[in-house]
């Protein structure tokens, strides 16, 4: 599963270098006690997969994921050991800015986490 949002572009996985498990945790929205995990339109549930990731030529650095997908599936990659080089099913990214601000951020996307073999 993925998220459809217009502005994500498909992203080749040679863009890293390599990549390297570090953790999966549920997406949160909301404050204090209105706080709850992030669903998509249909209701299926947000992660935050962290890896540890090297662009061709720079140093590694921690970079985060979203991943909509059922509980089930969380919970094999949350099983995935840390620093376990892995594959990044269904790249995308998309870049953002704040309002008020000429500071672009990139965020991405992904469909799937599988290791390396």
């Amino acid at each position: 599963m993925s998220i459809n949002y217009g502005y994500y572009l498909p992203l080749n996985a040679s863009v890293f270098e390599s990549v390297r498990f570090l953790d999966i945790s549920p997406k949160m929205e909301g404050l204090g006690n209105d706080e709850k995990q992030k669903t998509d339109r249909e209701g299926t549930p947000q992660w935050v997969v962290s890896a540890l990731v090297k662009h061709h030529g720079s140093k590694q650095e921690t970079e985060v994921f979203t991943l909509t997908a059922p509980q089930a599936v969380a919970e094999g990659i949350n099983k995935i050991e840390e620093l376990t080089p892995i594959r990044l099913i269904g790249l995308a990214g998309g870049k953002w800015s704040k309002a008020g601000t000429d500071k672009t951020s990139w965020s991405f996307q992904v469909s799937d986490v599988e290791v390396v073999k």
